[in-house]
């Protein structure tokens, strides 16, 4: 079984095994923000002689609450108030490469998670060299200083660090404050240092990006994706009023004006011929049947295999079988799509919000023939990610139109552009089988999921970034090419079965399998990825058992629970809190779900009815065990994100093409959650002392699950099929 920690390792084997594993030694190696007098003592930190204490981001904040989280982190082992620490984005530099992913990124939950440890001690590491260089400069003992909110406390005078900076040049042992009761900040809610600037008016994101003598630049793209500009006509478009140019790209025609306006009005009068795709012969019909078809006639490759499923399945006392679907999503991110691009001789300048700066300046080295060390990625705020900014489409398109123009410009998507012009979820087809013995346990469990990868797409992007600098142009790409082919045939993406294969329920037989099925429509990471297909299967399934014995739901996913105790107690936890068995709501049904994704455990409790055929969600009840938690707030606020993330794609999300070309366009026909369809929303976090798990993404697989349970509660109607609806 691949995981995706290890993909990009997999590319570099498949690739020639060009790609070194870097590890995060957080050391400062000629920044280009370092000054003379500055104390910088890892890649993070850095203390000015005027006492401004720089925390270096290297995760982008994307609404998620990462910019509080981390400075939290930093925070507490300087023993300075988080508001007391001015935050930057890191920009692209070795030092800040995930070890998860061997790439600078933000994604999959991690930036908590990784860096818990590695930020304390980094912080750690200030903390006692300043208090060293104190202690020379002072000519006393170390014992008889504190540091305290960006000072040294001696007697009764409070020194700046900043007095020290040029003394703190030897590293002392880094210590990391080893009792939950010596915390200051951390386990605590604080307010988010993000909020003031966002309530205010004065965060800068993406597309606020202003520079001298920008241009607004709009795009006409093909309405199938993958398709080529053929031939095409200005017809008058270049001299309408605040237009500069119009120029062709690969992937369409740009409009290049001094507003976003004129740049739209004059692309209405450009004519295309069109290079069509594959995929244009396609429609949403046939790619479910055939999805269908393959679950029936394709075995597929194993992903996990344990014991002998099938056959302990034949010798069940008690079998089920059933089939579930899953439609491909959009990411609808609050702030559409941008990037803004300047150029010149020997430099290339963007200003993207981006989850994975080091692809865009590899591919931008790509389009303009400049080296990598000529590129500059400043990273802005993020409007909404859930994964559409891992990839960098409308970075190389930027790049392309400041090519082929010569002016500065910012590349910005309408909302139709950018619901269809994503890199989708994949829509999933599964077969579900399961055998109970007479005690009703689980005694063998068959998963088989039908869909496209995702890797044959991100693969070639990412390729490009991993790869050494001085590997030939043409080997990279090469090695990027070849990356889908391997998934496509030799290698089983992980996103396609996580979830699947630790689906978390006792079973001494297990199998769990992939088939391989592109129809050609571009895939990419959606917010809990593989998780939000395979955590309605699962555990809208587990509910199937649990009825074929008659037995409670959560009486029979306890029973079926004795190894994965942490899995249970969040399902006892949203039990008890939600009083299960008793909604209420009058009139109401409860359904449950739990799941185990990027080193957390969520289960969700939902109340919900039918009104007049329309299906109505009055509360949800979340327990998640995320491990040891810097900031109970941001938690419960990503578990709210998550539940009306996953709702809106439980009620609404489906994604449908016609002739290869994607029907929806707008919030009209692919909606979000209305504030009169939220409910109510509870969460309870445990007070956990194991390793720091994800909280970003982990609040959405489980809803879809729990609300269908809810439902069956309430109609009798298995809906196996999202989005969700009624008979």
């Amino acid at each position: 079984m691949t995981n995706r920690r290890d993909f990009l390792k997999q590319m570099g084997i498949v690739g020639g095994g060009l790609i070194l594993d870097v590890s995060l030694a957080g050391c400062a190696t000629n920044f280009p923000h370092t000054q003379q007098g500055d104390f910088e003592p890892n890649a993070w930190l850095q203390v000015k002689p005027n006492n401004d204490i720089i925390f270096y981001l290297n995760s982008v904040e994307m609404g998620q609450g990462t910019m509080t989280g981390m400075t939290t982190l930093i925070a507490e082992e300087l023993n300075t108030e988080p508001y007391r620490i001015e935050v930057k984005s890191a920009g692209v530099h070795p030092d800040y490469v995930n070890p998860e992913y061997g790439v600078q990124v933000t994604g999959g939950s991690t930036s908590t998670r990784i860096y818990y440890e590695e930020l304390r001690i980094a912080a750690a590491q200030a903390r006692e060299m300043l208090l060293s260089a104190a202690s020379l400069k002072l000519e006393t003992s170390m014992d008889k200083l504190k540091a305290e909110d960006g000072h040294i406390l001696y007697r009764n005078q409070r020194i700046p660090f900043g007095q020290f900076a040029q003394l703190a040049s030897q590293l002392s042992k880094p210590k990391v404050k080893p009792k939950k009761s010596n915390f200051r900040f951390m386990g605590k809610s604080s307010v988010r240092l993000d909020g003031p600037m966002k309530a205010l008016g004065t965060a800068k994101y993406g597309i606020d990006t202003q520079l001298p003598e920008l241009y607004i630049a709009a795009l006409k793209r093909c309405p199938v994706i993958g398709g080529t500009v053929k031939d095409w006509r200005a017809n008058g478009a270049d001299s309408m009023p605040r237009v500069k140019k119009v120029v062709a790209i690969p992937t369409g025609v740009a409009v290049i004006a001094e507003s976003y306006w004129h740049a739209q009005k004059a692309l209405e009068k450009v004519s295309i011929e069109w290079e069509m795709p594959e995929l244009a012969q396609r429609s949403s019909d046939e790619i479910r049947q055939e999805f269908k078809t393959l679950a029936k006639e394709d075995d597929g490759r194993s992903a996990f295999s344990d014991g002998y499923a099938e056959r302990a399945i034949n010798d069940s006392v008690k079998v089920r079988e059933a089939e579930y679907s899953v439609p491909f999503l959009a990411h609808a991110t609050m702030e559409p799509m941008n990037c803004t691009v300047r150029l010149s001789d020997d430099l290339c300048e963007i200003w993207a919000p981006t989850q994975i700066p080091p692809v865009c300046a590899s591919m931008a080295a790509e389009v303009t023939g400049l080296s990598r060390n000529q590129v500059k990625v400043y990273t802005t705020l993020l409007g909404g990610g859930f994964g559409r900014r891992l990839s960098v489409d409308y970075v190389v398109e930027a790049t392309h139109i400041a090519m082929a123009s010569g002016l500065p410009v910012k590349l910005i998507f309408s909302r139709e552009d950018d619901t269809q012009n994503d890199y989708y979820r994949p829509a999933a087809h599964a077969v579900m089988k399961a055998g109970l013995d007479k005690d009703d346990r689980i005694k063998g469990w068959y998963h088989k999921n039908v869909n496209p990868n995702i890797l044959n797409y991100a693969a070639q992007e990412v390729a490009t970034a991993v790869l050494p600098d001085w590997m030939p142009d043409s080997l990279v790409r090469f090695s990027a090419n070849l990356s889908p082919f391997v998934y496509n045939n030799i290698l089983t993406d992980p996103a396609s079965t996580e979830g699947a294969v630790e689906f978390g329920y006792d079973s001494p037989n297990t199998e769990i399998r992939h088939v391989q099925a592109d129809p050609g429509l571009r895939t990419g990471y959606w917010r809990s990825v593989g998780h939000s297909i395979n955590a309605f299967i699962v555990e809208s399934f587990v509910d199937e058992l649990s009825y074929v014995t008659n037995k409670d739901p959560l009486e029979f996913r306890l029973h079926n629970l004795t190894r994965n105790p942490r899995k249970a107690n969040v399902l006892s936890l949203v039990a008890e809190k939600g009083a299960w068995g008793t909604p209420s709501v009058e009139g109401a049904s409860q359904g449950l779900a739990a799941h185990f994704s990027f080193g957390s455990y969520v289960a969700q409790l939902v109340e919900a009815s039918v009104e007049k055929g329309t299906i109505r969600v009055h509360r949800v009840v979340v327990a998640v065990d995320c491990g040891k938690t810097v900031n109970p707030d941001i938690v419960k606020m990503q578990m709210e994100g998550g539940v009306i993330f996953g709702l809106t794609a439980a009620l609404h999300g489906e994604i449908t093409l016609k002739n290869g070309a994607v029907q929806q366009s707008n919030f009209h026909d692919y909606p979000l959650l209305r504030m009169n369809e939220v409910p109510t929303i509870e969460v309870h976090v445990v007070d956990s002392t194991e390793a720091p798990g994800g909280a970003g993404e982990p609040g959405v697989p489980p809803i879809a699950a729990a609300l269908a349970n809810a439902l069956f509660a309430a109609t009798g109607q298995r809906l196996r099929q999202l989005p969700l609806k009624l008979a």
